[in-house]
């Protein structure tokens, strides 16, 4: 009986040495977790500006490009309307003429 006492205490003595071992482990790799997170977190405030900066030059892009198309369309809007002043600019003319004539003729 007292070998199996000694037995039994020895098996607790190494399952105690175990679960030790077992939370030094855990507690290595929740501090590594940790540091690895905290690490992360570092590396993206360092690259906030660099995200920043790329988002406004993404934007100054775009408004190039939006201006640039705005400013085509305008040119296109402004031939057509210059194209048809000039298809009417001689009629206009014809008929400003005659205005003029006829409001000679009819006060006289």
């Amino acid at each position: 009986m007292d070998d199996s006492l000694k037995n039994l205490l020895k098996a607790e003595s190494e399952a105690e040495a175990i679960v030790s071992k077992g939370e030094q482990e855990r507690d290595t790799i929740v501090q590594k977790s940790l540091d690895d997170a905290y690490l992360m977190e570092q590396k993206f405030h360092q690259r906030l500006p660099e995200m920043h900066q790329s988002f406004i030059d993404k934007a100054n892009e775009r408004a190039v490009q939006t201006i640039a198309e705005m400013k085509l369309r305008y040119d296109e809007r402004n031939k057509e309307l210059r194209d048809l002043a000039g298809k009417h600019d001689s009629e206009a003319l014809k008929q400003a003429i005659e205005l003029i004539l006829n409001r000679d003729s009819g006060t006289s």
